[in-house]
């Protein structure tokens, strides 16, 4: 009896580790066309098809930009952000600035948790563009999102 009991929690167990493995690997990683150049951080980037890879499914704040011949273009990481409802399909969220984007937000699939990349200095020295008058200090950027495939 011991021994079915044993047998039973052991199988049950490993059939719920393996769900969970199969789980976090497909919150891993999303592909998604971008349509324009665009900037991580300082990091130029030219529009075409990547994915973004987590680099730790337990902190869920690294992430790896790879293009489809599998180069990484950039790498960076986001603090936790909170939206009021999640969304069926995973998306980045880019902050643009007259011609110029900037990645700002990676929201996986079904979550309303999601990273957000803080403001590089040369984000915002883009986003004042040439003139720096002072009305110009706190410029508001559009923002414009990108669905995964």
């Amino acid at each position: 009896m011991k021994k079915q009991l044993l047998y039973v929690a052991t199988t049950l167990s490993l059939c719920l580790m393996m769900g969970a493995v199969a789980m976090a690997q497909m919150t891993r990683q999303m592909t998604v066309t971008v349509p324009f150049d665009f900037y991580v951080g300082k990091t130029a980037v030219s529009a075409g098809t990547y994915t973004v890879y987590r680099t730790s499914t337990s902190t869920g704040d690294g992430f790896l930009l790879r293009d489809s011949s599998g180069q990484v273009k950039a790498a960076f990481s986001g603090q936790q952000v909170q939206s009021g409802k999640a969304r069926s399909a995973a998306r980045l969220e880019f902050r643009r600035y007259n011609d110029s984007y900037f990645l700002g937000r990676v929201w996986s699939a079904g979550s309303n948790i999601g990273r957000e990349l803080q403001q590089s200095r040369f984000e915002r020295d883009k986003a004042q563009g040439e003139s720096r008058h002072l009305a110009q200090k706190n410029v508001a950027p559009e923002f414009v999102t990108v669905t995964t495939q």
